[in-house]
């Protein structure tokens, strides 16, 4: 309980009987004759007037200062402890007030209940500090205006206001954006980092990653955070393939790796260029579509270095394509240029590099295949059927064939 004399009066009283709170002053006859909808449209508009005589009375308060009595260091912390209100909450409340406030034509609109708190907010943040002047010479023409729009009409409108109002006035020239990227590896060959994108780049990003977000239906699992950086890997692998920078056929990417041959048939050991460990099944994923080099050597030095030959050839790759049609992962739709050539029976374990070795798969599925170790077969008419070690099965047909005419 609040002690000493109250400090602020809103002016609400509430009544608490047989569990129901009601709100003095309206109409309980109107009400309960009235739809369920118009009763809870009338409840809300009530709520917003006053919502926005509480606003008021916050300026108010924090204009006169008596809230310091209580000992608080600013009007933001006496709301977060005597309001119970969080730090964001009690900064809204602030901001709303003094907006209001400031702008008589917009005061009266929000008490009366002509502007909701989401329009008055729409004309908050159209209007910056430098279009104050601006804001006092047209509040009441911009109240007419927005008083018969909805919420997104009204968005729309202030930010037009906006645009005219910024125009008119005198300000610096626009300075760029602040943008950034850093990454770089972790002691686990992980890339991390951060990144700050403005404006247009920050808006292609976030529908970049939302048109490459994926969902594998019912068996999916991922969390939201994951399917976004599975995303990202999609967006990276897909610029990777389809660039116009001089590199192999269908342009894959410059990504070096070296191997023993050892290794092939056990645990493919590879490193980097750069001397880095690189993942097995990053490893296993890459031996499948590759230009390959045989290196012979004695100890350090090296005796020969062997022509460049891809393990699948440009012809075989269409070949291939032109069956599957794209991605064969049950339930997956990516297109041909999102995709890889997998060997079903793995290379380094001598599967063929031939047609009926071979289907596609998108970058996430390829890698997904190999980490998980799931077992594919190319089945008659060219289905595909996946397992899964606990023993589930999907399958997935093939639509690189054109339609055929009708018959008669």
């Amino acid at each position: 309980p609040f002690r000493g004399k109250p400090l602020i009066s809103l002016g609400l009283l509430l009544r608490n009987e047989a569990n129901t709170c009601t709100i003095e002053g309206m109409d309980t006859a109107s009400t309960n004759t009235a739809t369920n909808t118009t009763r809870v449209l009338d409840r809300l508009a009530a709520h917003e007037r006053v919502a926005a005589a509480v606003a008021l009375e916050f300026a108010e308060l924090e204009a006169s200062g008596e809230w310091a009595a209580d000992g608080a260091v600013s009007f933001s912390a006496w709301l977060r402890h005597r309001g119970r209100l969080s730090h964001a909450g009690a900064r809204e409340w602030q901001r709303h007030g003094r907006f209001l406030r400031r702008f008589p034509a917009l005061e009266a609109a929000a008490r009366d209940g002509r502007l909701s708190a989401s329009q008055i907010g729409f004309v908050r943040n159209a209007c910056r500090p430098q279009l104050e002047p601006i804001m006092h010479e047209q509040q009441d023409a911009l109240v007419e205006i927005l008083a018969g729009l909805d919420a997104g009409d009204t968005q729309r409108a202030c930010h037009v206001w906006h645009l005219r109002a910024t125009a008119i006035i005198d300000t610096p020239p626009p300075v760029e954006r602040e943008r950034s990227l850093r990454f770089g590896a972790d002691s686990t060959g992980a890339i991390v980092g951060n990144f700050v994108l403005p404006g247009q780049a920050g808006s292609e990003f976030a529908h970049a990653v939302q048109t490459a977000t994926t969902w594998d239906g019912a068996d999916d699992t991922r969390t939201s955070s994951e399917k976004q950086a599975d995303a990202l890997f999609e967006i990276a692998a897909f610029y990777n393939k389809n660039h116009d920078v001089a590199g192999t056929p269908r342009h894959q990417p410059h990504v070096e790796l070296s191997l023993d041959a050892s290794t092939l048939h056990g645990m493919p050991i590879a490193v980097d260029s750069e001397g880095n460990v690189v993942d097995p099944v990053a490893t296993d994923t890459t031996l499948c579509h590759c230009v390959m080099h045989q290196i012979q050597r004695h100890e350090h030095a090296v005796l020969a270095y062997g022509r460049s030959r891809y393990t699948v050839s440009h012809t075989l790759f269409r070949s291939v394509a032109a069956r599957d049609g794209g991605c064969r992962f049950p339930g997956c739709d990516r297109p041909v240029r999102f995709c890889d050539a997998h060997h079903i029976r793995h290379w380094r374990h001598g599967g063929p590099t031939d047609h009926d070795n071979l289907l596609l798969l998108c970058s996430r599925h390829h890698h997904h295949v190999h980490t998980h170790s799931l077992d594919v077969k190319l089945l008659p008419g060219a289905s595909v059927e996946v397992t899964w070690p606990d023993g589930r099965q999907r399958t997935s047909r093939p639509r690189g064939r054109p339609p055929t005419a009708r018959a008669a």
